[in-house]
């Protein structure tokens, strides 16, 4: 993984990385790493609010997320960042009051928190039942291995029993394979229900407007 994060960061100068076992052990305890290698992502000046990343560790599944979620967003500062669409939503924004976005703002922050909470509850529970299926999946391989050592006794009952745990080996793959598939578009449909009501946007805007009385 080193190489491609690397590589990564050639291409991203807002990541980096950390040593947790030397220098940087007080930030890694403070943003809540627990094992290495952990990626983080999001607001750096908010270090407890920082997300762990779970997708692949090659570059190419790193940079697709780094240039969906690292690169610069839409916003007052970052106009060339803005599709045709963004840019009109932003311009709306900006004719409001920053009370009157703050208020929205609020309103929406809470309703995400909640939404994005119960998603990650989904996602725990999942990766409990992904690690117990892969405990079995072990113990599967390492008997289907030891049959298939040369010697071995086998017999018509035992090969239709280990057809069988095989079956349901499988079975149990594909519905687990299934369901991380169903919440990672849940994931990414949450994301894009926040993008479509653009509330990273409103954020910029509410900063901008911060002090004005004439909009």
């Amino acid at each position: 993984m080193k190489p491609d994060w690397d590589a990564l960061m050639e291409e991203f100068p807002s990541t980096y990385d950390v040593d947790c076992t030397a220098g940087g052990k007080d930030l890694c305890e403070e943003v809540g790493v627990q094992g290495f290698p952990t990626i983080k992502y999001g607001d750096s000046s908010d270090k407890k609010a920082l997300k762990a990343y779970e997708g692949g560790r090659d570059l190419a599944s790193l940079k697709k997320f780094a240039e969906e979620n690292l690169a610069p967003a839409c916003g007052p500062d970052a106009l060339d960042a803005c599709s045709a669409e963004e840019r009109t939503m932003l311009d709306g924004f900006l004719k409001r009051s920053a009370a009157d976005l703050n208020a929205e703002i609020k309103k929406l922050d809470k309703e995400f928190a909640a939404k994005y909470k119960q998603h990650e509850k989904k996602k725990s529970k999942f990766r409990e039942k992904r690690k117990d299926f892969q405990d079995d999946l072990e113990e599967f391989s390492a008997l289907d291995k030891k049959m298939g050592q040369p010697g071995s006794k086998t017999t018509k009952a035992k090969t239709a029993e280990h057809k069988a745990k095989k079956d349901k080996v499988d079975a149990k793959m594909d519905k687990i394979n299934a369901e991380q598939k169903t919440i990672e578009a849940e994931g990414e449909a949450l994301k894009e229900e926040e993008k479509k009501v653009g509330r990273k946007m409103m954020k910029s805007a509410a900063k901008a407007n911060q002090g004005k009385t004439d909009l």
